[in-house]
C-alpha cells in the first residue's frame, strides 16, 4: 500500500469516534499520530482534573487499530489489549502515536505511546488484532 490518504482514513463512519472529536495528525505506512481533544465528560469523576482511563485505552485501541489500517487498507477487530497506565492524564488534549509490529497473514501487532498535553507519556499500550482475510480467487 501506499502513503496512506488522511481523508480516507477519517473517523466519520463510526458514531462513538464521532463522539471523541478524534483527528489524525499523520500517517505512513506502519504509524500513525491521533489527537483526542479534551472534553469534560472524559473526566474521572466530578471535579478531578485525571481524565477516565476508559478513555485513554480507547485512543490506545483506535490507534493500533489505525496502524494496521495503513498497512492493510481495512479496519481490523481487537483480539486483544493491554494498556499500562503510567501517571494519570490530566485535563487537556491526549495524542497517540501508534505503530506496527507485525502485519501477519491471520494477527497484526501494534505498540501505541500516549501522551498528555505536555508531551508527557502517561500510557502505552499493545494490542494484537485480527488481520483481514485475503480475498477469495475466484476461477
Amino acid at each position: 500500500m501506499s502513503e496512506p490518504d488522511l481523508a480516507k482514513l477519517g473517523f466519520g463512519h463510526s458514531p462513538f469516534m464521532r463522539f471523541l472529536g478524534l483527528e489524525i495528525i499523520a500517517a505512513e505506512k506502519g504509524k500513525v499520530e491521533i489527537r483526542l481533544p479534551y472534553r469534560e465528560e472524559f473526566l474521572r469523576t466530578d471535579g478531578s482534573d485525571w481524565l477516565h482511563g476508559g478513555v485513554v485505552s480507547a485512543l490506545a485501541d483506535i490507534a493500533g487499530d489505525y496502524a494496521v489500517i495503513t498497512e492493510t487498507a481495512q479496519g481490523v477487530p481487537t483480539i486483544d489489549m493491554r494498556v499500562d497506565y503510567l501517571r494519570p492524564a490530566r485535563r487537556g488534549d491526549l495524542t497517540a502515536l501508534a505503530r506496527t509490529v507485525r502485519v501477519g497473514r491471520t494477527v497484526s501487532v501494534a505498540d501505541v505511546e500516549i501522551r498528555d498535553s505536555m508531551g508527557t507519556l502517561v500510557a502505552v499500550g499493545r494490542a494484537c488484532y485480527a488481520s483481514p482475510r485475503p480475498p477469495k480467487e475466484t476461477p
